[in-house]
């Protein structure tokens, strides 16, 4: 059965109400194709044997410190392909979103009728996580920018703010300072490990954090980048990651995505770490999150906010 993702299913998907997403992000979800078909059983056990024999794979690679070279190469060639574009911003998103796969959602699989389908998806997540949570805050800093991709979504939709990218490859510094250069926003790159947070980048006064499919990268060695934040006080912490608190192991198709990430060696306990320090009253959880949709092999979308107390 052929299906469309609604106003009312971003709402659901996003925690919020149909009105917020209205507003927000209607005109850009008109704008873009959201059909779908469910896969049959028969396709769906195709892709659990599939997904499985991924994560079996000897030379799937795992996240850490070791892959500074990987992500250089990278970014290196998404600056080449800008420059040789003319500062074209389509060309900053990662080579790892990939079209033409089936998707998660709901706990099932679905085969988009777009090749675009899940780049559109994360950019109407953007749309309505950057209006609500980025509006009252000066400065924006996004932890593991990359590409900077999410920063030139942020300044199209507040050019008045100020912009900071962090990043472990110099590619990355080079690719903001040439988006600024390019379309005159206020945007700067530094250079940021995770595994050793430079204390003397300051974090200024009416500053949101951000970081979206970086911590990842980090596995359970975020105890040094968490203790960063807190010594510097942000005014608030969006971090859009895989959480792997959120899913259910019980059901096959969330205990698929966490063999998965555990395998790949993403993001470990943080939530839990989160709720401790919340119980012992050094931060807030504002809101949690997992939007029950993703990749092929797991969920990049799922979301906690919070700030310091």
């Amino acid at each position: 059965m052929n299906k469309s993702l609604s106003e009312k299913d971003f709402a659901e998907a996003f925690g919020t109400d149909e009105d917020e997403i209205h507003r927000f992000c209607g005109d850009l979800i008109k704008s873009l194709d959201f059909k779908y078909e469910v896969c049959s059983q028969a396709t769906r056990e195709k892709i659990f044997l599939d997904v499985i024999k991924k994560y079996d794979d000897a030379e799937l690679s795992a996240s850490g410190s070791h892959r500074l070279n990987d992500w250089r190469t990278g970014w290196g060639e998404i600056l080449q392909e800008f420059l040789a574009s003319g500062g074209d911003l389509k060309v900053l998103v990662p080579k790892d979103l990939r079209p033409n796969r089936p998707l998660r959602y709901k706990e099932n699989y679905i085969l988009p009728f777009t090749a675009s389908f899940e780049h559109d998806f994360a950019l109407v997540f953007r749309y309505w996580l950057f209006k609500k949570y980025c509006r009252d805050y000066q400065n924006i800093y996004e932890f593991g920018c990359g590409t900077g991709q999410n920063l030139a979504v942020m300044a199209g939709l507040f050019p008045e703010k100020r912009f900071l990218g962090m990043d472990w490859v110099p590619e990355s510094q080079e690719l903001l300072k040439l988006i600024a250069g390019t379309y005159g926003w206020q945007m700067e790159g530094h250079r940021f490990d995770f595994f050793k947070p430079n204390y003397e980048l300051e974090i200024l006064p009416n500053s949101l954090i951000y970081t979206s499919c970086a911590m990842e990268q980090i596995g359970g060695d975020y105890g040094s980048f968490l203790d960063y934040l807190l010594a510097k006080k942000p005014s608030l912490c969006v971090n859009v990651e895989c959480i792997q608190e959120l899913y259910d192991e019980h059901t096959l198709c969330d205990y698929v995505a966490l063999r998965y990430h555990r395998r790949r060696n993403y993001l470990g306990d943080f939530l839990t770490r989160l709720r401790a320090l919340e119980q012992e009253k050094i931060i807030e959880i504002i809101a949690t999150k997992r939007m029950g949709f993703g990749s092929l092999y797991h969920e990049g979308y799922m979301y906690v906010i919070w700030k310091i107390l």
